[in-house]
């Protein structure tokens, strides 16, 4: 009896490691080498799958990864620094802001009606942030040149969204949810 519940043991974990996602299987990019789902089309670069065990574990560092790979595929010129700067002063700012505020927003002892505005008094400081990007994005956008802009099209806005707390969709998105 022993035997039979080892053996059945050991299969199912051999299955498991073949599954679809799985560290051993085909669907995933860690150990495996295979390529995963492509984000390409979200505007988001992924990681190298050399990088990835190194990938950022803060909203502040995936933030500055988007932003250094971003600033390197516009190849700005001299007089189109200052504006990138703007941007990415005001985007790493937020980001800044996030991860500090995320750890103090709930700590205290303070009752419920006092924890809740302070979350309305982030989400109002978070608005002003975000109107700032747009700005600084924008004044950006206008001196980029055609083929840069193309770049910005897709990949402009990417630093912002986790903060925004905006999920991208777009059409892969949608083909790879589960039908509902």
């Amino acid at each position: 009896m022993v035997v039979m519940v080892v053996i059945a043991f050991m299969t199912t974990g051999t299955a498991w490691g073949q599954m679809p996602g799985s560290p051993g299987g085909a669907g995933g990019t860690r150990g495996s080498g295979t390529p995963g789902r492509d984000t390409s089309s979200f505007g988001i670069p992924r990681m190298p799958a050399n990088q990835e065990s190194n990938a950022p574990t803060t909203v502040l560092a995936g933030v500055q990864y988007r932003l250094e790979t971003l600033e390197e595929d516009l190849r700005l010129r001299p007089e189109q620094r200052p504006a990138w700067l703007a941007f990415r002063e005001r985007v790493l700012g937020m980001a800044e802001d996030s991860q500090r505020t995320a750890r103090t927003a709930m700590a205290g002892d303070a009752p419920a009606p006092k924890r809740l505005d302070r979350l309305a008094d982030i989400a109002r400081d978070r608005l002003t942030a975000i109107e700032d990007i747009v700005d600084a994005g924008k004044n950006l956008y206008a001196i980029l040149t055609p083929a840069q802009q193309e770049i910005a099209d897709r990949r402009l806005a990417a630093p912002v969204i986790g903060l925004a707390g905006v999920e991208p969709i777009s059409a892969a998105a949608r083909a790879l949810a589960p039908p509902k």
